[in-house]
């Protein structure tokens, strides 16, 4: 009896580790992450309110909203869409709420907030149009993000990130997403290097 309690207990420790990395850079967790790091450098309210809006409070009101009205059929409630049919309509809500916003901030021509908000909408736009043919790993795209913006915005430690970011985190996260059985190799491979290789676009130019 006491081997099958301490056997049970591993597997459920095993399965916390497995799911760890998928919830630390979950969508929620890095738009708000990114939000925070976007309103500190904003000294207009009207911005600041909107940055909230469409980045934090939208994506959750639209997941919430298609949810109940059972455009959503994921049985956990977690804020993923695991049906790539189910993904292209929440994510054009956000494409717009993404446009509208960086519309906003560039009217300001603040630096740093317009190259992270361009970021997030070329971003969620290249994976969207994927979406509609591919079910591209969301989760891989969304550590990327977090981990390319903490780089540009932290220039006296970025090499410490990307190389944490890159040889830590996309490979734990990576694992969690196959491990999990929501994506394969190439799916998480595909989500890990468009994303990279817009970031690099962006703040290279920037």
């Amino acid at each position: 009896m006491r081997i099958k309690k301490i056997e049970i207990s591993n597997l459920k420790v095993s399965d916390i580790l497995i799911r760890l990395p998928s919830m630390i850079f979950s969508s929620p967790v890095v738009t708000l992450l990114t939000t925070i790091i976007l309103i500190q450098r904003i000294n207009y309210l009207g911005l600041i309110i909107s940055s909230i809006f469409f980045y934090v409070l939208l994506p959750i009101l639209t997941y919430l909203y298609l949810y109940k009205k059972g455009l959503i059929t994921d049985e956990k409630f977690d804020f993923n869409i695991r049906k790539r049919e189910e993904r292209p309509l929440y994510n054009i809500i956000m494409i717009l709420g993404f446009f509208t916003n960086y519309v906003l901030i560039s009217m300001y021509n603040i630096p740093v907030v317009q190259e992270i908000a361009l970021f997030l909408l070329l971003s969620l736009l290249l994976f969207t149009i994927v979406t509609f043919f591919w079910k591209i790993s969301g989760h891989m795209t969304q550590t990327v993000l977090g981990i390319l913006i903490l780089a540009y915005v932290l220039p006296d430690i970025r090499v410490y990130i990307l190389l944490a970011g890159y040889l830590i985190c996309i490979p734990l996260v990576g694992l969690s997403r196959i491990k999990l059985k929501h994506h394969d190799i190439y799916q998480v491979l595909a989500g890990t290097l468009i994303t990279t290789l817009i970031g690099i676009l962006i703040f290279t130019i920037a």
